[in-house]
């Protein structure tokens, strides 16, 4: 108790309460006090901040580029040439747009008046390959066909294709038949599909 007793002195107790007031009195006085208006600013102080921030700005304005009036104009053009884009886009999405219902159109009316027409009743003789062709009405054309056999086993089809004269190759169907039987005649024939349009090339 003595050793402690002959360290304390009146600057001994003097730094100790300081740092105590130090620590608290701070802390208090944040608690208690707000800065509101800048007339509790001492106007030296007010002075110095206002001195170093336009020597702050002035400082960073060396090293901003500020966009000119000319500049912003130009944005506005670019703008107006962005609705001109918009709108030819959309000119051109219509104007395929109509053209593919026009298109549409056109092919639903080379299918009106589409008809079957079939051919007569043909011997398909034993032992042998028969053929019959079917002519479209005028105007028309062969856009497909097909073969009609009695129902013998012995009958198959050995091709048919869309032909007609020369020049006007897609106006008939003509199909072929064979028949395999040794002793039995048959018979078949052949229909043609025929519209306002044409198809060229063989069926199978």
């Amino acid at each position: 108790m003595n050793s402690i007793r002959r360290h304390l002195s009146y600057a001994n107790v003097a730094s100790t309460l300081a740092l105590v007031f130090a620590m608290s009195g701070g802390a208090l006085a944040a608690s208690h006090y707000l800065v509101n208006s800048t007339n509790q600013i001492n106007p030296k102080v007010l002075k110095s901040l206002v001195n170093t921030n336009t020597a702050l700005f002035k400082k960073l304005s060396k090293t901003v580029v500020v966009a000119k009036a000319g500049t912003a104009n130009t944005a506005g053009s670019a703008t107006t040439a962005g609705s001109a884009a918009t709108a030819t886009n959309a000119t051109n999405a219509t104007n395929a747009t109509n053209a593919t219902t026009a298109g549409h159109a056109s092919s639903a009316d080379s299918l009106n008046g589409v008809q079957l027409v079939p051919g007569p009743n043909e011997l398909n003789a034993h032992e042998s390959q028969s053929s019959q062709s079917v002519q479209c009405p005028k105007g028309t054309h062969a856009i497909g066909g097909g073969i009609a056999g009695s129902g013998g086993i012995e009958q198959s089809v050995n091709e048919m294709y869309i032909t007609g004269p020369k020049g006007d190759e897609t106006t008939e169907f003509r199909g072929y038949v064979n028949n395999t039987s040794p002793t039995k005649d048959d018979a078949f024939h052949v229909w043609a599909i025929c519209a306002h349009a044409s198809v060229g090339g063989s069926v199978f």
